[in-house]
């Protein structure tokens, strides 16, 4: 069964007795659902460690930082979207990736069913695996419709998780460092 089909036997489940679905308002909906379901889950197709192959050299090893990246993502326990930004620092091993590439690791990453958990723990670990720096660290500050439309119906809550990696795993100092980096002009 398609997702169109799918999606129809959905609205058909939603209003068994056609009481407020009818066919010409909702006649393209599954299709357009369709559509969305694929771009939007189009990441599980993607491998992210295809966009470390184009590095470059860098010969100092000062922190790189990239922030406040939107993604949308998808709950895999409710199936509802949470979404909001991502940010990325990393210290060099005289290698280094374009800010580009990076954007699309997270895109192949949060185009999955996920948990911001593991898309935290994953860009992480991409990262390390194909660019080996002397560290990563990642915050991602995120909304998950679940808890703003259903179960305790708190609007605005933000759920944030970090990962470190290397030297910020090791060093208070550094991941001081880099939060006040990550801070500046907020």
């Amino acid at each position: 069964m398609s997702i169109k089909e799918s999606f129809s036997h959905i609205l058909s489940e939603i209003d068994k007795d056609k009481k407020y679905i009818n066919e010409e308002v909702f006649e393209n909906t599954p299709r357009r659902m369709e559509e969305f379901y694929l771009d939007f889950f189009s990441g599980i197709n993607i491998n992210p460690m295809d966009y470390f192959k184009n590095t470059f050299e860098c010969d100092n090893n000062n922190v790189v930082i990239e922030k406040n990246i939107n993604f949308y993502s998808m709950c895999e326990h409710h199936f509802l979207p949470f979404f909001g930004k991502i940010s990325i620092a990393y210290i060099p091993n005289k290698k280094i990736i374009g800010f580009g590439d990076i954007v699309k690791t997270i895109e192949a990453f949060s185009k999955r069913p996920q948990l911001q958990e593991r898309l935290t723990e994953d860009i992480a670990r991409a990262i390390v695996e194909g660019l080996n720096p002397l560290g990563v660290f990642i915050v991602i500050e995120a909304e998950h419709l679940c808890m703003t439309m259903r179960g305790v119906r708190k609007p605005g809550t933000k759920i944030i998780t970090s990962s470190s990696k290397g030297i910020f795993e090791k060093s208070q100092e550094k991941r001081a460092e880099v939060m006040a980096l990550l801070k500046l002009n907020d």
